[in-house]
């Protein structure tokens, strides 16, 4: 079970709940201007579930023209704006085999769906996600699927090269089990 939380949690990198008023200017907020300006855009360091610190942070990618990658698990999707600092967004990743991390077998992969909303503080350098999550297996049938989880996200910045010897400000910090440790 505990490598199917990891998954889960890594796939979705990614995202508070948007509010009515959000949505109605959701077409408005979405064209390639407001999305190239929005402050979403960036490279996130990514605390999937800051309660437990046996998660270990992954990054999410949201680009100008609406894209979504979440490189430390292979996952891509969609992210729309839906207001000044707020978005929705679609990400999947794909697994071709079962994957160790997800602990159920269905013999020839499976899919994880993440669906979430975003809220980007004033200060456009952290951000809160809600998320809802559905693992599929290829027939279709739903595996598993959590209703809402929450992250929080850290905008990464360029650092200087003299920086050398220290680490990232901010950085979320985890505890990763001890080998020989179960961890499904």
């Amino acid at each position: 079970m505990r490598r199917r939380s990891v998954l889960v949690s890594a796939v979705s990198g990614a995202v508070t709940g948007t509010l009515a008023v959000g949505r109605t200017s959701q077409a408005q907020a979405s064209t390639p201007e407001a999305m190239a300006s929005h402050p979403l855009v960036g490279t996130w360091i990514v605390d999937r579930n800051p309660a437990d610190m046996g998660e270990m942070p992954t990054t999410n990618i949201f680009t100008a023209d609406g894209g979504l990658i979440d490189p430390s698990v292979g996952a891509a999707g969609v992210w729309v704006a839906t207001g000044a600092d707020t978005a929705d967004f679609t990400l999947i990743a794909i697994f071709a085999e079962d994957h160790p991390a997800i602990g159920v077998e269905v013999g020839g992969g499976s899919y994880f769906l993440v669906r979430g909303s975003v809220v980007v503080d004033a200060g456009g350098d952290t951000a809160t996600t809600t998320v809802s999550q559905t693992h599929v297996a290829p027939d279709g049938t739903v595996l598993d699927q959590l209703a809402q989880g929450t992250s929080t996200y850290l905008r990464l910045k360029v650092e200087p090269q003299d920086a050398v010897g220290q680490p990232l400000a901010g950085f979320p910090a985890w505890a990763p089990p001890s080998a020989g440790t179960p961890t499904g």
